[in-house]
């Protein structure tokens, strides 16, 4: 019951919401006119428009619900009793606002026939949740939003150039690619010494990791009121 409450509570103004569907609004927009461009001009205006700009922005709305000051946390931990019903609040939050946007985008490439970016844009929903959940244990709302613009816009952008370079990436960086940009990495997955089973497949497992640590750390963290 209390597990139930936390759900809702967190989910609650997330959606329906004037501003998150204005954005959504915006994104699925942009991504249909990119893809038909796309036919003329490539992939380029879709990777830089969806995995850079929307996709960051609507995951930093998404998660502005999550993340939270220490002395919310500790009024939501009173109110619910507990770690487990809070973290399972927030995570349930986080998921059903990202599903919302991840699959829309998902579901044009299929329409505009691009149905092999399918798997990167959905892999975007355990890789955003992970790095949702990881701050919102350690950083308050300003910190984690910071953060996680950082993570999923700037970081994307500089993976972008290397990327686009003559020459293959290292491994690792390639593996950080298929993490944080897996749109760019599966269309140059041509040049990268990763494959995309292998990638899609680390960043599977390092996700459903980080989120187990996060629970982990987060019912073992004492909260103090700043």
């Amino acid at each position: 019951m209390l597990t139930r409450k936390a759900v809702r509570w967190h989910t609650k103004n997330l959606f329906p919401h004037p501003v998150t569907e204005i954005l959504l609004g915006l994104m699925v927009l942009a991504t249909w006119y990119s893809l038909q461009d796309a036919r003329k001009m490539g992939l380029y205006e879709f990777e830089v428009i969806v995995e850079t700009v929307f996709l960051p922005v609507y995951g930093i709305l998404v998660a502005s619900h999550v993340f939270k000051g220490q002395r919310v946390t500790l009024f939501e931990l009173t109110l619910f009793n507990g770690p487990k019903q809070v973290f399972i609040g927030r995570l349930v939050s986080a998921t059903a606002g990202l599903i919302i946007g991840i699959f829309s985008i998902a579901l044009i490439t299929y329409v505009q026939g691009y149905s092999s970016l399918m798997a990167p844009v959905l892999l975007k929903l355990p890789t955003y949740l992970a790095m949702i959940m990881v701050l919102m244990v350690w950083l308050d709302s300003l910190g984690g939003v910071i953060s996680f613009y950082i993570l999923t816009s700037a970081v994307p952008m500089a993976l972008f150039v290397i990327l686009t370079k003559p020459y293959p990436p290292s491994p690792a960086v390639s593996l950080l690619a298929y993490f944080l940009s897996p749109i760019e990495a599966t269309v140059g997955a041509g040049k990268l010494p990763v494959s995309v089973s292998t990638g899609y497949t680390v960043t599977l497992f390092l996700s459903a990791t980080m989120i187990l640590l996060s629970y982990m750390v987060f019912k073992t963290r004492d909260f103090e009121p700043q």
